[in-house]
């Protein structure tokens, strides 16, 4: 098929030419930030669209998203990458953490924070969580406590599951579930007793223990596709660069160079940020480190139900569940009757009295494969159980929506697995949320990913040659 290409505002000119190879959140960031920085950028995307894995799409008049993200005031270099697209008014971010946690029949408990310096800010929160007996919110503590001394980057802890480690410290099983999984799950996309320590250490240090505010949420006022995919085709373009969709590049390979549609294209740097699992179809043998083994990094699935109600069910904008089926559920009714214009000005569409929710299941390897059908009647009769409303209120529409390749499996071991930014061939440099950010698999460890590859290309255009350091030297050189 041919590719189907976005014209750049202006005319290629003499600056360096950066290719960058997919537009999920991690080459989009890359390509922004090597014409930021001088290259005439071209951008390849097999899909239709631009946006990766946090995309967007209509269904009887309303915007629905593929799955459901949220970000933390720790996400430093997504917020910004957000403030470059000219974003933040279309996100909400809150001003202090706050976590409805629901439970059928029960009243709602709260995982929240205070001003106070962390990591007290937690404390009394903690101490409060009904969930939990409390003997387990006292080993709670101590083991916050525990996991702030603790170093992400030491290779031992990747050897290590955090469930594993979690039985050591004397949490119990109930704990576990309605505790450290209710913030595990969604950020590694694999339940505690699956997840390294190192990923959960990243994730419990950087978003909730070493700062007062770094865990503060945040998530998307409007669809996906027009926050991150819309927004960073008008930031490319206006920097003079081109982005061809549909493109399917065959090879990447030295010159550097790719080959794109059947025909080769130079250039004098090129970005491959595809997923884990595409690298070695486009590239030569041994190009990557450990490039044979990069399927042993896994996948871990998400499936999202969607249902539109006749009015109004739940009263907060999200909310985790316990001893129910679901996970996470969100209202998304604003961004489902988003209307916006070429420009990205937003204006409310009118919507009447229903709400749009979606279910979000990560980890969801016993779900991926069940029909619609079945997922949407559990998932209703689910909502039931958390929100009484719901049994009395008509469903309008309901859909599912599943990534099977979702994010890697950030198991025990990975670690090794997960490459920095260079390669064996001059002038090429790979980014991606599976690349050794530090970071899971989430927004900001995409967006990090991104920047650091096109530092690197900018840096071997202009003649720093970063090429030139081992994959060890780079491993360390990588954004922790």
């Amino acid at each position: 098929m041919s590719a189907s290409a976005i014209k750049p505002t202006a005319e290629p000119d003499a600056r360096p030419k950066i290719a960058v190879v997919g537009g999920g959140l991690a080459g989009l960031a890359a390509a922004i930030a090597a014409a930021d920085g001088g290259a005439q950028v071209t951008l390849y995307e097999r899909a239709p669209r631009l946006g990766g894995a946090t995309w967007s799409f209509q269904r009887n008049g309303r915007w629905f998203d593929n799955g459901q993200h949220v970000f933390m005031r720790c996400c430093t270099e997504y917020r910004a990458f957000l403030d470059r697209l000219g974003a933040t008014d279309q996100v909400i971010e809150q001003s202090r953490l706050s976590v409805p946690v629901s439970r059928p029949g029960r009243r709602r408990a709260r995982i929240s924070r205070t001003g106070a310096p962390a990591p007290l800010h937690l404390a009394r929160s903690l101490m409060r969580y009904s969930p939990l007996s409390v003997t387990d919110r006292l080993r709670a503590v101590r083991t916050a406590l525990a996991l702030r001394r603790l170093d992400p980057d030491d290779p031992d802890t990747d050897e290590m599951s955090f469930g594993g480690w979690l039985r050591f410290r004397g949490e119990s099983d109930r704990a576990i579930a309605s505790l450290w999984d209710l913030i595990c799950l969604p950020t590694v996309n694999l339940r505690a007793d699956d997840a390294s320590l190192s990923l959960a250490v990243r994730v419990f240090r950087t978003g909730l223990l070493d700062d007062t505010d770094s865990a503060d949420l945040g998530w998307t006022r409007v669809p996906l596709s027009a926050l991150h995919g819309d927004a960073a085709a008008r930031v490319i373009t206006d920097q003079g660069g081109s982005i061809q969709l549909l493109a399917q590049v065959e090879a990447v390979d030295h010159g550097p160079s790719l080959t794109a549609d059947g025909e080769r294209v130079d250039a004098d740097a090129v970005i491959l940020a595809v997923p884990h699992d595409a690298v070695d179809e486009l590239l030569p043998p041994d190009t990557v480190a450990r490039q044979a083994e990069l399927a042993d990094l896994g996948i871990s699935p998400i499936v999202n139900v969607h249902f539109v109600f006749d009015r109004q069910i739940m009263d907060v904008p999200f909310t985790a569940a316990l001893d129910s089926p679901v996970q996470f559920v969100f209202d998304r009714t604003e961004a489902a009757h988003w209307a916006g214009d070429e420009s990205g000005e937003t204006t409310d569409a009118p919507r009447g009295e229903e709400q749009v929710v979606a279910v979000s299941q990560s980890a969801a390897f016993d779900e991926i494969g069940d029909r619609p059908a079945e997922m949407i009647e559990r998932y209703q009769s689910a909502l039931a159980d958390l929100f009484p409303l719901s049994a009395e209120a008509e469903v309008l529409d309901a859909v599912v929506t599943r990534e099977h390749r979702a994010t890697f499996a950030g198991r025990p071991g990975t670690r090794r697995l997960r490459s920095g930014p260079n390669a064996a061939v001059a002038g090429l440099f790979l980014a991606g949320a599976w690349t050794d950010t530090g970071w899971p698999a989430t927004m900001e460890g995409a967006v990090r990913s991104g920047n650091q590859a096109a530092r690197m290309a900018l840096d071997f255009c202009r003649g720093a040659n970063a090429s030139t350091l081992s994959w060890e030297d780079q491993r360390e050189r990588t954004i922790a």
